[in-house]
């Protein structure tokens, strides 16, 4: 078993067979859930305690981020589940770091795929570059009357979630769903390693006032319900989450202007 690597999704080849069919949507579409149905069958991802209305509500999805495996797996169950009933499910748009459009974590040739999966920039060092990013996802939000979710890793950076404290938590979600008037829905999602049992859980969904001032008491129970789904996979599987194994890279945490 090896931890995964959102890189390793395509090698060499595959990388110029996306850049060949880039211009065509039919044919970007398909090979994208070619490799979705590949990561899910190859990393046996299962959710649990999935919201009752998660197919009608908005969302903010909030989960913690141990690799960049996390938003992969995340956006190839979230088609498992949409796919059927594609026309009406919510539609997900997904926060990433600056860095995935830039080629550094990802080949700049593959940025048409990034926005063919309404995967949007947020540039963490600016305060300027986030609150566009939140003005962006608002436009989104607000161009019809179909519900949406949004897919945002409020630690900001890849770090074991057990560590962090309440300042740590960048407050982009929870002003989002103060702006928006949609619950933040917390989730734990287990460090993805192949061939073993990779498992997300959700929380119970936080609402955020809309004269909310102060963000802190809001990270305080995400975290909190965050640490809590992490425990539940005991109850729920019968094994406890696997203990997080981080890059030297990422063994000290990465901290960026707060929004």
């Amino acid at each position: 078993m090896h931890l995964f690597n959102a890189s390793s999704l395509f090698n060499e080849d595959g990388i110029k067979e996306l850049i060949s069919i880039a211009g065509d949507p039919d044919k970007l579409r398909n090979r994208i859930i070619e490799a979705k149905k590949m990561l899910l069958k190859a990393y046996n991802f299962q959710a649990y305690h999935v919201p009752e209305d998660f197919t009608a509500a908005s969302y903010i999805i909030a989960t913690n981020h141990l690799t960049d495996s996390d938003a992969p797996l995340i956006m190839s169950y979230y088609y498992e589940i949409m796919h059927p009933n594609k026309d009406t499910y919510p539609e997900l748009f997904v926060f990433a770091k600056e860095d995935c459009f830039n080629g550094v974590s990802i080949p700049k040739e593959l940025k048409p795929i990034l926005e063919f999966e309404k995967v949007f920039a947020v540039d963490r060092k600016s305060t300027g570059g986030s609150f566009a990013a939140i003005k962006t996802a608002e436009k989104w939000f607000t161009e019809s009357d179909k519900s949406k979710h949004f897919l945002i890793f409020p630690q900001g950076t890849i770090y074991d979630i057990n560590k962090d404290r309440i300042e740590d938590i960048e407050r982009g979600a929870f002003w989002l769903a103060k702006l928006l008037g949609i619950p933040v829905l917390p989730a734990f999602i287990e460090q993805a390693v192949e061939g073993a049992w990779n498992r997300l859980v959700f929380g119970k969904p936080i609402s955020i006032p809309k004269d909310c001032r102060d963000f802190d008491p809001y990270k305080k129970i995400w975290l909190e319900r965050v640490i809590g789904a992490q425990n539940e996979l005991v109850a729920i599987t019968g094994l406890p989450a696997r203990e997080a194994v981080l890059d030297d890279e990422h063994q000290i945490r990465k901290r960026f202007k707060p929004i």
